[in-house]
């Protein structure tokens, strides 16, 4: 009979232990691996978006296009009376619709008179280029002899002299005409047809705030910026 020395006998609870121990370690490895493959994926997640060469984004030209050169022979009054309501969102006014094309005041002419959803009238007139002196006139002539409550004039660029005229016009007139000042600008993106777009330059000095008094319900303002 073989008889086992002290400390030298294997039990259940070592082998357990041993077996535990083991297993632990796997774990663990396996654990330590697993981050290290996610990091690694991460890096290179990172590193794909780094490679991406900015030259990949394409945008194309912005091309500002002379009005004078699209509206040959006069055909801006007729596509300014299809477009009127978009007009009438820049002036912030409450529509607009042709009510009489070509009018008179003496030697000159209006392009068109238009009228608002409240039946004022609105004076306007296009000049497809850099403002001047002899149209400056011309707004004023139209304010004085025709019944509107309001005159556009539309050009290509206003100079800074002729804003501050309209600037002051609208300062110390009676509120019985009021005056802007429209920069028509054409733009093209690529080879697409032009678009336009309307840039307010000068306004009534109210003008802003009779909009925003005009979207409160119950606004304490006068007749004349009600009815307009």
């Amino acid at each position: 009979m073989l008889r086992q020395g002290k400390g030298s006998g294997v039990t259940q609870s070592d082998v357990t232990a041993s077996t535990g121990g083991s297993e632990t370690a796997t774990s663990t490895r396996s654990s330590r691996a697993e981050r290290n493959a996610a990091a690694a994926d991460l890096d290179r997640s990172r590193g794909s978006f780094a490679a991406t060469p900015a030259s990949a984004v394409q945008l194309a030209e912005i091309e500002e296009v002379d009005p004078g050169t699209v509206f040959q022979g006069g055909g801006f009054p007729d596509w300014l009376s299809t477009n009127l309501d978009r007009l009438a969102k820049e002036l912030g006014v409450s529509g607009l619709r042709e009510v009489g094309r070509d009018v008179g005041v003496g030697s000159f002419t209006a392009d068109l008179l238009a009228q608002t959803d409240r039946g004022r009238r609105v004076a306007i007139m296009s000049h497809l280029e850099p403002s001047d002196h002899p149209h400056l006139g011309q707004m004023i002539t139209f304010a004085a002899g025709l019944d509107v409550s309001a005159v556009v004039w539309i050009t290509t660029r206003i100079g800074e002299e002729h804003r501050a005229v309209l600037d002051w016009l609208n300062r110390h007139g009676d509120d019985e005409v009021r005056f802007f000042g429209i920069e028509l600008r054409l733009l093209r993106i690529g080879g697409s047809p032009p678009g336009a777009a309307f840039h307010v330059e000068a306004r009534p000095n109210d003008w802003q705030k009779v909009i925003k008094q005009r979207q409160r319900v119950g606004s304490p303002i006068n007749s004349r910026m009600r009815e307009f």
